[in-house]
């Protein structure tokens, strides 16, 4: 699991701690409709929602992580907020992207299920106050707004106070494991740079596909190629035997670099791990401050790099501990046992998507026109805000809940 798809998985979890709480007032504000469906689907709301969308009950094993179950409820969720990015930010169809679903649903799920495990392991569960704030948060809306938001999500107690748990399981790690970082360790992580870039590729150009899946900009013909390498050498040669070379690589670099950017960040990057091209990062880290590199090829072309120092390292104490927690669930999770169940594998996630949209849509009409005053009541002088009597909405949600 990588650092992307971890930080993937905590928007995902967002979404779905946010979707809950819009259920207070609009349960399915999350939901969108298909981009095309074929025929319309009528929600059977006697039955709860997992039970129409998949046939299958809250309880069930939809994966194993480390020989603990991982129930459908939580599974099935995930795999719905996911559906519903796809859809809704590249208008996208469903059964075109049913194995890239499953597996994603399954890394994220897992993901949070490793989180509860470890904190479980290493002695550093919630807290009484995390415990009592968790209640809090739950209740805050009322009986009736969390019992509507388990019903039209179709998750149970326990799974709720999971979903809503996640942030707490993350920070107790975090606290428990990684340290507060060393100048040397922020050093390492964080470094300013200054360049001078001498393009080989046409960064007007489009982007083609390469063999090894990367995309790449039209290289520059030959003989201006080994022109742009002769300018390095030259201006690397002027930077070695100058007495000042950051004052002379300054005035080069405004004259000769290529670098876009250099209009909007005329004293160079600070960059953190992962954010410059692999052959760029090396070789500024490898620098002492001030120090100057040799030439750098990288797919943009030739770089002459000067590193300085950071003003205030300790602004980026909590980004190398977050960074550091994401390397070690990344090492957890490549540990675990994740094994899919027959559910998993079977599971028709466009024909179950579409069901549990459906039930959903269907669902929160229901609650709006309960919540909504009845004709006789707008015609009041004192119109209530709901139905007086709400013995059917109870027996709805008991039903639907299964």
């Amino acid at each position: 699991m990588t650092i992307k798809k971890r930080i993937t998985a905590f928007i995902l979890a967002a979404g779905m701690a946010a979707s809950l709480a819009a259920c207070s007032s609009n349960p399915a504000s999350e939901a969108s409709p298909s981009p095309s469906p074929s025929e319309e689907i009528v929600a059977d709301l006697s039955r709860d929602i997992l039970d129409f969308s998949a046939g299958l009950k809250a309880s069930d094993t939809m994966l194993t992580v480390d020989g603990e179950a991982v129930s459908a409820d939580l599974y099935l969720y995930f795999l719905a907020v996911n559906c519903a990015y796809l859809q809704q930010m590249y208008q996208a169809y469903v059964s075109d992207y049913v194995d890239s679903l499953k597996s994603d649903s399954q890394t994220v799920t897992a993901y949070y299920k490793v989180l509860e495990m470890k904190c479980q392991e290493l002695g550093c569960p919630l807290t009484d106050d995390q415990q009592t704030e968790l209640e809090e948060t739950l209740m805050k809306e009322g009986q009736e707004s969390y019992d509507q938001r388990k019903t039209i999500n179709g998750l149970s107690d326990e799974t709720m106070r999971f979903v809503y748990s996640i942030n707490y399981y993350y920070d107790n790690l975090l606290n428990a494991t990684i340290a507060t970082p060393t100048e040397e360790d922020l050093n390492n992580y964080v470094y300013q740079t200054r360049h001078i870039l001498l393009k080989t590729v046409d960064t007007s150009g489009t982007p083609t596909l390469q063999e090894d899946g990367t995309y790449a900009y039209p290289k520059l013909d030959d003989e201006t190629i080994a022109e742009k390498k002769a300018l390095a050498e030259d201006l690397l040669s002027q930077l070695k035997a100058s007495d000042d070379p950051s004052t002379l690589f300054t005035e080069l670099m405004n004259k000769y670099s290529e670098d876009e950017g250099l209009e909007s960040s005329p004293d160079g990057y600070t960059a953190t791990l992962g954010q410059m091209v692999p052959a760029y990062e090396e070789a500024a880290l490898a620098l002492d401050f001030g120090g100057v590199s040799d030439i750098v090829e990288s797919e943009y072309g030739y770089h002459i790099i000067i590193r300085d120092q950071v003003k205030d390292l300790s602004q980026y104490n909590d980004q190398w501990r977050e960074y550091q927690m994401g390397k070690q669930v990344d090492g957890w999770m490549s540990e675990a046992d994740i094994q899919p169940t027959d559910l998993l594998n079977n599971l028709d996630v466009a024909d179950f998507y579409a069901k549990y949209n459906a039930y959903q849509v269907a669902l929160n009409e229901q609650y709006t026109a309960e919540a909504s005053p009845s004709p006789s009541a707008e015609a009041s002088t004192a119109p209530s805000a709901a139905p007086s009597d709400s013995g059917d909405a109870d027996a709805t949600q008991s039903e639907s809940a299964g």
